[in-house]
């Protein structure tokens, strides 16, 4: 014996603790996609050229735009020996899609001259706007709050005999093109809506490119398709 007190005994080794592994590198969540088209599309950017049922809004630095515009129509014969007599129109809705009135070569102006027609072309010959409607949106009465912009064949030829049908809005001030559309296709019926324009709560105006064709040779015929368009 060495005369040394035997050693405590060793404390019982502690149970291994499980490891929790490491949480894996997460990346930040990737920011949501933009609006289809870089969304609503406004006149900050200079004259736009919209496609069938795209939306532009007519706002400016921020300011709706509310002095007065054009609404230039144009249209050529397909076949060089046909002369095309086509007429333009728009006529104005409520709240309830109801027509209130409509400018025509018939009624060349309405709502006070607020929205006045240039007349009628007989032939579509020549370069240009065939027929321009003038409206001056800041004058239009608080209960219209809608605008369609109408193409028909009176004497019953089909677009299909129509070739370069466009139209178009120009700054009645300045003459400065603001909004374009070209129909590129065309079907064998006597009217088209071309476009409407639309009074948001904010007091701006909206204005989409629509090209759709329906059965009608006047603008009487036209009304009822127009509003269930709006």
């Amino acid at each position: 014996a060495t005369g040394f007190p035997a050693a405590p005994p060793a404390p019982p080794a502690a149970a291994p603790q499980p490891q929790t592994p490491p949480a894996p590198h997460t990346a930040p969540a990737a920011p949501p996609p933009p609006p289809a088209g870089g969304g609503k599309i406004n006149l900050d950017k200079g004259r736009v050229s919209l496609q069938k049922n795209q939306t532009v809004s007519l706002v400016k630095g921020g300011r709706p735009l509310l002095t007065s515009v054009k609404m230039g129509l144009g249209w050529e014969p397909a076949f060089r020996s046909k002369d095309i007599d086509l007429d333009a129109s728009v006529i104005a809705y409520g709240a309830n899609r109801k027509k209130i009135d409509a400018c025509f070569f018939g009624k060349l102006s309405i709502l006070n001259g607020v929205i006045q027609h240039s007349g009628d072309n007989l032939t579509g010959e020549g370069g240009g706007d065939d027929e321009v409607i003038t409206v001056h949106l800041g004058g239009l009465p608080p209960e219209v709050t809608g605008l369609m912009f109408t193409v028909n064949s009176f004497s019953g030829q089909k677009f299909t005999d129509v070739a370069k049908a466009y139209c178009r809005l120009i700054d009645a001030g300045t003459g400065e093109e603001l909004v374009r559309f070209d129909l590129t296709n065309a079907e064998p019926r006597t009217g088209v809506l071309m476009a409407k324009m639309i009074r948001q709560f904010s007091g701006e105006w909206e204005m989409t490119a629509l090209g759709e064709y329906v059965d009608a040779r006047t603008v009487r015929g036209m009304a009822k398709p127009g509003g269930a368009a709006l």
